[in-house]
């Protein structure tokens, strides 16, 4: 199994990262863009995405913005997540998505939509967040 983090502060989800390796015997990547997570995501299937929402585009990333960027469009280089969600769209097979994310503006939740299985609240402990990482991969979540 895959698992795919993305977050402009890598460091914030590298524990998180490691227990996911060593729990699941998962392969685990992590990554701080979204040009990043695009380039990667079509060379490297994966079956879950674990992405904050407030995350850099990256450099080349700006070129064409599907529904739920759009809506944002003024403040879409700080939600490069909603970027990235469009693009999973175009992604075969389409991985799971998690949302890690500080973000509690109730509009903004509603336009990730059914695309995003959860939203963890961040900064989420590790057990919490791995919980939904579990969960998320409709594992047995440990007792």
């Amino acid at each position: 199994m895959r698992v795919l983090f993305i977050d402009d502060d890598p460091d914030e989800v590298a524990v998180v990262a490691k227990v996911v390796r060593e729990a699941l015997d998962a392969e685990v990547k992590v990554v701080s863009s979204v040009e990043a997570a695009v380039a990667l995501l079509h060379s490297w299937p994966c079956e879950l995405v674990v992405t904050d929402i407030f995350i850099p585009l990256g450099e080349g990333s700006r070129g064409t913005m599907g529904p739920r960027a759009r809506r944002y469009a003024e403040t879409v280089q700080h939600l490069g997540g909603l970027v990235l969600l469009d693009e999973l769209d175009r992604v075969e097979p389409p991985p799971k998505v998690l949302a890690h994310t500080a973000c509690t503006d109730f509009a903004l939740i509603e336009v990730l939509g059914t695309r995003v299985h959860a939203r963890v609240p961040k900064p989420a402990p590790v057990d919490v967040l791995l919980r939904a990482v579990i969960e998320a991969l409709d594992l047995p979540v440990p007792q």
